[in-house]
């Protein structure tokens, strides 16, 4: 697998790490909670761009290839840029949507 393809899958992992681990902490506050699930989907949006960024310059093997990642990148950036969570059901969803996105990002870089 090429450089960009072990950065993106480690960086997924990572992600979905964070995501984990704020589900422990869930004895926190409700402010406390949304702030750090905040935070993770500030630092994930960061990362994505600059990946973004690096698959345009890697990513040699189709336009369709690329179209594919690129759609998916853009999918988990639109579930990161949805508004803060609220209730705790808002947050499962979105803690939902956003690992699902993770995993299906994970899955196609793996395919290599």
């Amino acid at each position: 697998m090429n450089h960009l393809g072990d950065n993106a899958i480690t960086f997924l992992k990572d992600a979905a790490k964070k995501l984990e681990n704020l589900q422990v902490q869930t004895s926190l506050g409700k402010a406390e909670l949304s702030d750090k699930l905040e935070e993770i989907k500030d630092q994930t949006k960061d990362k994505i761009n600059h990946l973004k960024w690096d698959a345009n310059s890697v990513i040699e093997d189709g336009k369709d290839t690329f179209n594919h990642f690129k759609s998916k990148m853009e999918h988990l950036n639109l579930q990161l840029a949805l508004a803060k969570a609220e209730t705790a059901d808002e947050y499962n969803e979105q803690k939902k949507k956003i690992t699902e996105a993770i995993r299906d990002l994970k899955h196609l870089l793996s395919k290599d």
